[in-house]
């Protein structure tokens, strides 16, 4: 299996790079980011290299060379805003035109909120300097500037594998015919009206970007490092690297530039260690077979409303199955007794147990991805972001079930685990697509260090660079050669209009003569 082999693949990666000083800054408050990013950094930093973390959440026993810069503290009131209220089951009920605004406005708050750290303040008087910036891709492109700073090549990387503008750093292709904005819950092959609906807002998103969300993230480069900086969106285009949590068997297929790297999946790894006695007991017990549920690292299921909750419970009660339900508190109200609650489950463990037979989550990409290499169904109940795409995804693919939040009913929940545990044609595309996510020439993460490491051998590697960054929008969309066409065709017709009609006139006046 590739990932059991991921550190002989490690071991034998040919590197001529030295071991270089990485500054690396992620300021969203999400575990469920840094779950991706963390496998990189403490992957880089296994290998020699001087690690520099800032983010939210720091690593649990680091490597002597890796120092966390902790922000927890100055985004706390943030992510309990976000992530520990009821009302983040009600984000799905905003209308989609209004989500590019909370993420602009959210992003903006929480790079301010990272910058007013003292430790990243001191980060600009640093005198060693850094050979390479890693930043996060999403909404915080203030961060980019630290490259600048440091005269450093940029790597940017997203947690994610769908938003149009990890794209635009590397001058990747994004033709909206086929390729979805992560919040759209569009397949590949669209209509004209998906088609129309997929361009129309992706323009708006970046209309508004460019006239609302870069003004104020300018606005934070200048505040930290003072005037004289190019512009966010410049910075970007001087990425050397973009890595993106995305690969074919979980994401659909569109073309990729060199310089635009999937690395989907880099955080799983397989199962190291035990189950839980109690955890274990329970899932060998499960003579019917066992479903997990849970609806991720930022979303508490406690949170839930009672009314969704008891439609949950009472269905689970129904069923053959036991359910392992990971749950925030200590206690459930009405918990049936086929159902066992955790505050904290091994989630790859779990999914390897032989008699776990489906998946309840929330459709987070991570999730979709541990629940892809250990080739279990899943039915997705999709809360914010973009795990309505993700869900839709799987279900139109043939390897989910989607549940929507919002027609969480006793049967409708019946109905999604009787589809999930035994449509027949659901386990066999699982095991099709759990075989080609992990036919792979190297493990996600081993290829994450290759190219990270690849651009530190080349300075920047600027031969990977494309000329679509250099061409302005007209330029790229082709329209000044098309303006010329349609001018010359327009010019051919006229004239041959004007021939004709002379040439009418003619012989009409040699008529009358």
């Amino acid at each position: 299996m590739m990932y059991l082999n991921f550190g002989i693949l490690m071991l034998a990666l040919v590197s001529t790079a030295q071991c270089a000083r990485i500054l690396c800054i992620f300021p969203w408050p999400g575990t469920s980011h840094m779950i991706t990013f963390s496998a990189l950094t403490r992957a880089l930093a296994e290998r020699g290299h001087e690690i520099v973390v800032v983010s939210t959440h720091p690593l649990k026993n680091p490597p002597k060379n890796y120092t966390d810069i902790n922000t927890f503290d100055n985004l706390k009131e943030m992510y309990d805003d976000m992530m520990n209220s009821n009302d983040i089951f009600e984000f799905g009920e905003v209308p989609i035109i209004f989500h590019p605004i909370f993420y602009w406005m959210t992003g903006v708050q929480s790079v301010e909120l990272t910058f007013q750290n003292e430790d990243v303040q001191a980060l600009v008087q640093d005198q060693k300097g850094f050979d390479l910036v890693m930043a996060e891709d999403f909404v915080c492109d203030a961060v980019f500037a630290f490259a600048h700073h440091f005269k450093a090549p940029l790597v940017v990387i997203s947690s994610f594998g769908g938003y149009p503008w990890q794209n635009y750093a590397v001058g990747n292709p994004y033709n909206t015919a086929y390729c979805t904005n992560n919040l759209l819950p569009f397949a590949d092959k669209k209509n004209f009206v998906e088609r129309l609906i997929n361009t129309a807002y992706t323009m708006l998103w970046n209309f508004g970007s460019h006239f609302y969300y870069y003004p104020r993230q300018n606005q934070l480069v200048e505040q930290l490092f003072g005037p004289g900086f190019p512009s966010v969106a410049e910075l970007r285009r001087t990425a050397s690297l973009s890595m993106t949590n995305s690969h074919f068997s979980t994401n659909y297929v569109r073309p990729l530039v060199p310089a635009f790297v999937e690395v989907g999946g880099m955080h799983v790894k397989a199962p190291s260690k035990p189950l839980p006695p109690d955890m274990k007991q329970w899932l060998d017990g499960a003579q019917d077979g066992a479903i997990y549920f849970s609806l991720g690292s930022n979303v508490r299921s406690s949170l839930l409303p009672e009314e969704k909750r008891t439609a949950l419970m009472q269905a689970f009660a129904q069923i053959p199955q036991r359910v392992l339900w990971k749950w925030e508190t200590d206690d459930m109200p009405g918990k049936p007794e086929n159902v066992m609650i955790s505050n904290w489950v091994p989630q790859m463990e779990v999914l390897a147990h032989p008699n776990v037979k489906l998946f309840i989550s929330h459709g987070g990409l991570l999730s979709g991805q541990e629940a892809m290499f250990s080739g279990v169904p899943t039915v997705g109940i999709p809360i914010f972001g973009d795990q309505r795409m993700n869900v839709e995804r799987a279900e139109n693919e043939g390897y989910g079930v989607l549940l929507p939040y919002k027609e969480i009913t006793t049967d409708s929940v019946l109905a999604a685990i009787c589809k999930g545990l035994h449509d027949k044609n659901i386990h066999e595309e699982v095991k099709r697509r759990q075989a080609v996510f992990l036919d792979q020439p190297q493990s996600p993460l081993a290829r994450a260090v290759f190219w990270t490491e690849y651009v530190l051998r080349h300075n920047g590697a600027a031969h990977l660079r494309s000329a679509a960054l250099d061409l302005s929008w007209y330029q790229l969309e082709l329209l000044d050669v098309y303006a010329f066409m349609a001018a010359i065709a327009l010019l051919f017709l006229s004239s041959f209009y004007l021939l004709l009609f002379k040439l009418l006139c003619r012989k009409n006046k040699t008529k009358i003569d």
